[in-house]
């Protein structure tokens, strides 16, 4: 090989060398995917938003060390406090001062109707974490809003049937929340009961929040005669309330207590203690799932934050896996708002609670399991007793 030859050999290689060089600095110094996550972590709301937070966070934090496709990301956190006019006031903040890519949350369905309109017009990706009203997947859906959670009818449709087919029970009291999410779960869940076997379901409301539960309780107890059972769909400083009222009221043991499984929080277990054991009640998930990537994920939980996750926590973890596979599909490009919205709508994988897509209005599909409050090894949890799979916003109980 002549000298000019080697000459020249030399000059490309340092030339390719630079040039690789240059693209991983170009890489690493891209612009942060800025994620606006506005979810409540004040008010009555305060404890779902502050666990949806924490399963957001270690998504983000622990599975992606804060990255995707080669670009950092950045959390940019914000309090809806559960108030429409603050949660639009945030949402028009993270847009327009923030800049955020994509809004994950809220978990208050007024909030998620006041912020409505505003990312519709701005074809802002919103991914709701909780708020379940049953028009934001229906007939206010939207191409640029999901929700990796549960609508209201969905939340509650297996249950309902469940208690009526499957457990036998035909005159109920059911007790909720006075306001708009509260009461479209009761109404799903009394639709479902009386389509499947019911025959009466009276309709006990409280107002979100409520910590003396005893004016309603009491209602409760003047009928327990008359009942096969209560159902408990509360969740919030009530939950706990009711729990302990329940047995300090002389109704543990006379009628039986079934509820949404919010109401039993393993967070509200804690508090409550052995009033709740032996609750049969329903939920997407359960800590105590034995399948792989469940245990993957309490593990993973219980190293960052010193506790076992729990449906909240869940919820923020879909949410944000939800956001990272479609930001890989479109190899970080989140700018191409219509690329990263179809492929939101493609996102497919399997969730610690089962597997998750989202169905054609852009609300999830996911399993809805049956659970009862049980002592393992001394510390309450919700078994797994039965599974209801593919359960999704418009579904129809099994004919009888």
């Amino acid at each position: 090989m002549n000298r000019t030859r080697i000459v020249s050999l030399i000059v490309l290689g340092a030339m390719a060398a630079l040039g690789s060089g240059a693209t991983a600095a170009a890489q690493g110094s891209r612009e942060p995917i800025k994620i606006g996550v506005l979810n409540a972590i004040t008010g009555p709301l305060a404890v779902n938003g502050t666990e949806i937070n924490e399963g957001i966070k270690l998504y983000w934090e622990d599975e992606m060390n804060n990255q995707v496709a080669n670009r950092p990301v950045r959390l940019i956190v914000e309090d809806e406090e559960g108030k429409p006019d603050v949660g639009l006031t945030k949402a028009k903040k993270l847009v327009e001062s923030d800049k955020v890519h994509v809004i994950l949350g809220p978990v208050s369905s007024a909030t998620a109707a006041a912020m409505r309109e505003y990312v519709h017009e701005r074809k802002m990706p919103t991914i709701i974490t909780q708020a379940t009203a049953n028009s934001l997947t229906a007939e206010r859906a939207s191409p640029s809003i999901f929700r990796s959670a549960m609508s209201s009818y969905q939340q509650e449709a297996a249950g309902g049937w469940y208690v009526a087919a499957k457990l036998g029970h035909k005159r109920i009291a059911v007790v909720g929340l006075d306001y708009v999410a509260g009461q479209e779960q009761v109404e799903g869940f009394i639709k479902t009961f009386m389509e499947s076997g019911g025959q009466s379901a009276d309709k006990v409301l409280m107002p979100l929040g409520a910590v003396d539960v005893a004016p309603y309780i009491t209602r409760v107890q003047s009928k327990a005669g008359e009942l096969d059972a209560v159902v408990a769909i509360l969740w919030g400083p009530s939950a706990p309330q009711w729990l302990k009222a329940y047995q300090d009221y002389g109704l543990r043991g006379k009628v039986p207590l079934l509820a949404l499984g919010e109401t039993v929080n393993e967070t509200y277990l804690r508090a409550v203690g052995d009033a709740a054991l032996g609750i049969v009640n329903w939920m997407s998930y359960a800590t105590a799932l034995d399948t792989p990537e469940n245990k993957r994920f309490v593990l993973a939980f219980a190293k960052k934050y010193r506790k076992d996750p729990v449906y909240n926590n869940h919820l923020g973890y879909l949410a944000a896996k939800a956001c990272g596979e479609a930001i890989k599909a479109v190899s970080g490009n989140v700018e191409d708002q219509p690329r990263f919205l179809d492929a939101l709508r493609k996102v497919r994988f399997e969730a610690p609670g089962g597997a998750f897509r989202f169905d054609d209005k852009q609300n999830a599909i996911i399993p809805t399991y049956i659970r009862r409050v049980e002592k393992v090894g001394g510390k309450l949890q919700n078994s797994v007793i039965d599974a209801v799979q593919d359960v999704d916003q418009f579904w129809k109980p099994p004919k009888r």
